[in-house]
């Protein structure tokens, strides 16, 4: 609601005046800027300090291409690697799935590449002073005050004790967690940009931060098969192994720390269905966060979907905002078309739709073509805001049956729906 969204501004506006006072820039200063001052201290030219690893000297059977096609540049062990972070994926339905996050992955890399040489220090300093924040945190919410109180003053004398003012309580320290993160987090993009910053060094050409990470995960992929289990799933940083044990998880967070990378447990997913890539629903088995138990999950867009998602799976009821789809387009521009008397209502390139009984049709309109809007073809519509307060429309239910129907279909290309949502 507006309260709820007036408190994420307020906390977002007291990180950024947290990050102007430790970088001694303006708020108003760019995340760049701010980035670049902490880190660098001021100075304008770093690029004799910056260090490029060749990644062949740490991976042997890496071979990059520059001027090849990109899905070709880059090979590991015969295998091409794509130019980011891995993405591997065996749809199906599994039982038993556990879901291993590295912590801070593009972060850990630059620290364990020393990016930038005798500035990474800097950078590690930031990364150590929000784990001390998070431990501090978790300590606070068990009731250990004395203990959360010592991991705060150990933070507080970083970067030269200028941190004290911003860990005299946990609230103020969450603060400063979050400046932190808008640091720690535009780094990564910005070593790998396309535009001149003190970040990016010119040999910098094959992206080795994101590299590390995908050959690392290519390496756990095999320890863990010769171990005798199944990944189903890699996503950048995290894995996904079917058939899980206590054994088979120690072996991967000692497999890491030989990296430099920390694995976190973050749940155990009892059903889970892998649809491609990036789209997969889950019901949680077990989870550090004991709310997330039992419950149903889902990645991707047509699962998250709520009328699909409320269907299928949670079986929570069903309000009216759940009927408003949100279409966006990226030339010309949307208007809603009246049948009859051919008059079209501008709407813009972004817009909030209801599919009914007695609308309009969704039209993008570019110069002289005229084409419905993806997803809307063959059922009309209104603006979200309209059929909310008008009770005389009627919700075309036809449209989110067919969404309920494709989201099940997906669902039986590796088994039973009705025996992967039963108890």
């Amino acid at each position: 609601d507006a309260r709820y969204l007036r408190r994420l501004q307020i906390a977002d506006f007291r990180a950024r005046q947290i990050l102007a006072e430790l970088s001694g820039l303006q708020v108003i200063n760019t995340n760049r800027q701010h980035t670049e001052k902490l880190i660098f201290k001021g100075e304008r030219d770093v690029s004799n300090d910056l260090v490029y690893t060749d990644l062949h000297t740490l991976f042997p059977g890496y071979q990059f291409d520059r001027f090849s096609p990109a899905k070709d540049k880059s090979t590991y062990k015969g295998e091409s690697v794509g130019e980011g972070g891995l993405v591997r994926a065996t749809p199906g339905m599994y039982e038993n799935v556990a879901l291993l996050d590295v912590a801070s992955m593009h972060p850990t890399s630059i620290i364990e590449l020393n990016l930038f040489g005798k500035y990474t220090e800097n950078f590690k300093e930031l990364m150590d002073v929000r784990l001390l924040i998070k431990q501090a945190k978790g300590l606070h919410k068990h009731g250990h005050t004395e203990q959360a109180q010592e991991k705060l003053k150990e933070a507080g004398q970083m970067f030269e004790g200028r941190l004290t003012p911003y860990v005299q309580d946990i609230e103020e320290a969450a603060m400063l967690s979050d400046a932190l993160k808008i640091v720690i987090n535009s780094v990564y993009g910005l070593t790998a940009a396309s535009f001149p910053n003190l970040f990016r060094d010119p040999a910098n050409v094959d992206n080795i931060v994101a590299k590390r990470g995908a050959f690392f995960m290519m390496d756990l992929k095999e320890y863990i098969k010769g171990e005798g289990y199944e990944v189903v799933h890699i996503k950048t940083d995290s894995v996904k192994i079917t058939n899980i044990t206590p054994e088979i998880i120690e072996k991967v967070q000692f497999f890491g720390e030989q990296y430099g990378y920390t694995f976190e447990h973050e749940c155990t997913y009892e059903k889970f269905c892998l649809v491609n890539d990036a789209v997969y629903v889950a019901k949680v088995g077990w989870a550090e966060k004991e709310s997330r138990i039992g419950k149903w999950e889902a990645t991707g867009a047509q699962f998250q979907h709520p009328v699909v998602f409320k269907s299928l799976f949670s079986q929570e009821e069903i309000v009216a905002s759940d009927y408003v789809e949100t279409k966006q387009v990226a030339k010309g521009a949307m208007y809603l078309c009246n049948e009859e008397s051919g008059h079209k209502q501008f709407v813009g390139r972004f817009g909030a739709f209801v599919p009914v009984l007695s609308g309009r049709i969704l039209l993008r309109i570019d110069g002289d073509r005229e084409v419905s809007v993806t997803g809307t073809k063959d059922f009309r519509w209104e603006l979200d805001y309209v059929v909310l307060n008008d009770s005389d429309f009627v919700v075309d239910m036809e449209y989110f049956q067919t969404l309920i129907d494709e989201g099940i279909r997906a669902i039986e290309k590796y088994g039973s729906y009705a025996e992967f949502t039963s108890a």
